[in-house]
């Protein structure tokens, strides 16, 4: 492929990731929806996929993701099985609580330090570069992007209505049925155990980076 064409499918692809990063902003929990991996690091190929980083609020990890699974689907462009060229891989979820890369090594640095913001909430995205100074102890600049702080108005009502509904006892309950029913479904996966594999599974953090 010509370095032009190239070019014009990065940003093909870029206009597709900031779409769906809009659509996201509308997802109660969301805090933080980031661009990385190839198209962030220059090694974007026509066969690579998106790769999506998603912050939620702290105690409702689970119920985000489930959310913004459906969302992704909706829109067709979600990676899963065999279909992977240009699609948004949903592969890191964290809470706010829990916004530190680990573990600490030149692969996440790199692939992490050039995070750019689809969607942040307030202060999460400078929250994120915070939590990880030890990218520029290996040598990997942290590259702030311009963010855009707040969702619409009404976005920001729609969310803080569904969040209301889903705080409290009924959220806690929510929260920890979804957590139990993903969980068992990751760990039952062959990937997870696999040699070689990233996937770690936790309360604050979900990182699904299977051996391929």
């Amino acid at each position: 492929m010509s370095s032009s064409a190239n070019l014009a499918l990065y940003y093909e692809r870029l206009d597709r990731a900031y779409g769906i990063g809009l659509l996201l902003r509308w997802v109660p929990f969301v805090r933080l929806v980031g661009l990385n991996g190839s198209m962030i690091t220059g090694t974007m190929k026509p066969s690579s996929d998106i790769d999506f980083y998603v912050a939620t609020a702290p105690e409702r990890l689970y119920t985000t993701r489930l959310l913004v699974v459906l969302v992704v689907q909706l829109t067709g462009w979600r990676r899963y099985g065999s279909k992977i060229r240009g699609r948004i891989c949903l592969n890191r979820f964290a809470t706010t609580a829990a916004l530190e890369i680990t573990p600490h090594n030149n692969y996440h640095a790199q692939v992490f330090s050039g995070l750019a913001p689809l969607y942040a909430h307030h202060q999460t995205y400078r929250a994120y570069f915070d939590a990880n100074e030890w990218m520029e102890y290996n040598f990997y600049r942290r590259r702030v992007h311009r963010t855009e702080r707040l969702a619409p108005n009404l976005a920001q009502f729609s969310r803080r209505l569904y969040e209301g509904l889903l705080s409290g006892w009924l959220g806690d309950f929510v929260e920890a049925k979804l957590a139990r029913w993903q969980q068992r479904r990751i760990l039952a996966d062959p990937r997870t155990s696999a040699a070689r594999g990233r996937v770690r599974v936790s309360q604050e953090e979900l990182c699904l980076h299977p051996l391929k």
